[in-house]
């Protein structure tokens, strides 16, 4: 993967650098990786309510992965936002955040009017960008996962996450709708819930990811793994050798109720039943013992970013990024 960091001038300046990084970063460019503008600003400055569509090739450029990015912006109610949306096809003679298919619900980054620090990180799969703004981390995740499942039974595995359930919220927001993605918390617990991730899953249908219905943790329905608290330890430290302990983060299902003995009964929101869908690209759980914000840990000679979910850094609530 290709990665960058520096500061932006605010969020529409983010927005700007993430396309030009994405299309004509050299890394990507030398692996034949970069993403391809379909729709909207292609080049120079991105203005308040500017969009751009984004199509991944895959990392051996036979790929289609259509997504859409704007800059969300509402000066009198202090938004500041990239918000983002998938989707399953896209066409070109009609640019738009709106396509004619399936499109995802809409998921943000939370930003401001001022300068922001950032990193990008990207191959021809998927890409992933983080923002510090007054000491916390937003991050959105945008592309295929790697699924544990044939090409012939899902072929467009498309993850979208932000760290906001929605489009309209401030980067000071202290409640569950503003939460990362791999640790994400949806408005209820059903399958039309708002939340911060969306999944096109082998139903072929967006279906939300969380870990939570409001403030309330679930085990049941679409989640990641090991972040989940209802159905994972939390309490882990790093290697015995002090090395950082990482594990890949995952998205699964859980189908059934909790029994007696075995389980119990099917879960309504899940009647395809339980499976793994697959891991993040990049994306790892690593403990919070020990960890602090920005903090490069090397596992298997690869650096990994270390990052708090927004400004919560107890147990369950660190990431780690991959920066290659």
């Amino acid at each position: 993967m290709a990665w960058a960091t520096d500061t932006a001038a605010n969020i529409t300046d983010l927005m700007a650098r993430l396309r030009d990084f994405l299309t004509t970063n050299a890394a990507l460019v030398t692996a034949n990786q970069q993403w391809q503008v379909v729709g909207g600003v292609a080049t120079g400055p991105i203005a308040a309510n500017d969009f751009v569509s984004l199509k991944g090739r895959g990392l051996a450029g036979e790929d289609e992965i259509y997504l859409s990015l704007q800059a969300w912006v509402a000066p009198a109610s202090n938004y500041y936002n990239m918000r983002m949306r998938g989707h399953t096809a896209y066409n070109p003679a009609l640019p738009g955040m709106t396509q004619a298919g399936a499109n995802s619900e809409y998921v943000s980054i939370l930003g401001v009017n001022s300068q922001i620090k950032y990193w990008f990180i990207a191959n021809g799969r998927c890409f992933k960008v983080i923002t510090r703004i007054n000491g916390r981390y937003d991050a959105l995740y945008a592309g295929f996962i790697l699924p544990e499942h044939l090409p012939s039974d899902w072929s467009y595995p498309l993850f979208i996450g932000g760290s906001f359930l929605g489009s309209n919220g401030v980067a000071s927001l202290d409640t569950y709708e503003h939460s990362n993605f791999w640790n994400a918390a949806a408005n209820t617990q059903y399958n039309n819930a708002f939340s911060q991730g969306y999944l096109f899953t082998p139903m072929q249908a967006w279906l939300p990811i969380r870990n939570g219905s409001g403030n309330t943790p679930v085990a049941l329905g679409r989640i990641t793994m090991p972040w989940n608290p209802s159905a994972g330890n939390q309490n882990v430290r790093s290697c015995l050798d002090g090395q950082r302990w990482l594990q890949r983060g995952q998205l699964m299902a859980i189908g059934w109720n909790r029994g007696s003995v075995d389980r119990g009964d099917r879960y309504s929101e899940v009647p395809e039943g339980g499976q793994f869908y697959g891991s993040f690209d990049g994306v790892f759980y690593t403990p919070a013992f020990g960890a602090t914000a920005e903090q490069v840990a090397t596992v298997s000679g690869v650096d990994h970013l270390l990052v708090p979910n927004v400004y919560r850094t107890g147990d369950g609530q660190y990431a780690a990024f991959a920066l290659e």
